[in-house]
């Protein structure tokens, strides 16, 4: 699936999860911020792990063929994590007498949830590739988390790119 189709999708969903949030709280524009934050945002984890292996020096060529995956042969994308919806829930319910915290709380929440469910269906990836748990006890480590069939087609974007 293209890059920007699978970015319009998040961007859709995320809306949508804060727009229904928003709508409880009678606050629909937040709930799209919020959502927006915790649903389309949460990308933003593969921006630092370009940073993390490129340094400041930014080649947009390069983030958009991931190379900052193949480079490293790592894979942190740190907030793409299924450990972050209970502990948001778990959040909400401390706040849950501040309404507005616990809202934020819980739009992050289902806002994230949604993101990680779409990108299993989406990449194609088990469900514990997107453990932070899972990634940190297989030291992020690209060959470890990928399936033998998924890393060749790592090696093969590789060679094709002259990595």
């Amino acid at each position: 699936m293209p890059l920007y189709i699978h970015l319009f999708i998040h961007f859709i969903l995320a809306v949508l999860v804060g727009f229904y949030f928003g709508g409880i709280m009678k606050k629909k524009w937040l709930g799209v911020l919020i959502g927006i934050l915790g649903g389309f945002l949460i990308d933003i984890d593969h921006v630092l792990e370009y940073f993390l292996v490129y340094g400041l020096q930014f080649n947009f060529q390069y983030f958009i063929e991931s190379r900052q995956f193949l480079t490293s042969d790592k894979i942190r994308i740190y907030f793409h994590a299924w450990e972050y919806f209970p502990l948001l829930l778990i959040l909400s319910w401390l706040f849950r007498r501040q309404k507005y915290i616990k809202f934020i709380l819980l739009t992050l929440a289902f806002a994230g949830l949604v993101h990680l469910v779409t990108d299993v269906f989406i990449n194609g990836y088990k469900l514990r590739y997107y453990s932070i748990y899972y990634r940190y006890i297989n030291n992020f480590s690209t060959p470890r988390l990928l399936s033998p069939a998924d890393y060749q087609l790592n090696l093969d974007y590789k060679t094709e790119l002259g990595i």
